[in-house]
């Protein structure tokens, strides 16, 4: 190979490993960290945070606490990150045909995520969304994605009688 097109293989890889990088965890924020102890990240249902030229301002995290049955939901900032600006994350949970839906949302001008909002779906479908925005430039956000983690409870139930 020559030298020219290992430069260029070694810029793309750095490129590619700050691109990986969220600027939110270098600060020391992690969706877990932020969720709570207990909560791991659903890599599957992760959701970029994009604007109509598909700039990446932050992702959308779903978390799940196998012991408590919960699922945690937030938006972390890729872009001013540090500096408040609206973002927000909401969690919605399907209930049944008669039943209307529920959920949390955190919104308002964060430095470095929104949320986290949590709920209990107990064999419910879930969905995510969220939004970040930057100065001067269009709202990004992740969009609705499909209902997921159906049927997902609690390792372990407490049972209750009287």
């Amino acid at each position: 190979m020559t030298g020219s097109v290992i430069a260029r293989l070694a810029t793309a890889a750095v490129l590619t490993t700050a691109l990986a990088a969220s600027p939110a965890a270098a600060t020391g924020y992690t969706p877990e960290r932020v969720c709570g102890s207990g909560f791991h990240v659903l890599n599957e249902h992760t959701r970029s945070v994009t604007d109509h030229t598909n700039t990446l301002y932050g992702q959308v995290f779903l978390l799940y606490n196998g012991l408590t049955g919960e699922h945690c939901a937030v938006t972390m900032k890729r872009y001013s990150v540090g500096t408040p600006t609206k973002t927000l994350v909401t969690l919605l949970v399907r209930a049944g045909s008669f039943v209307p839906q529920h959920g949390e949302t955190d919104e308002g001008a964060f430095r470095y995520y929104a949320g986290p909002v949590k709920v209990k779906a107990y064999g419910r479908c879930v969905a995510i969304n969220g939004t970040a925005d930057a100065p001067g430039a269009a709202d990004a956000s992740s969009g609705w994605g499909r209902w997921v983690e159906c049927g997902r409870s609690p390792a372990t139930k407490a049972i209750h009688r009287s």
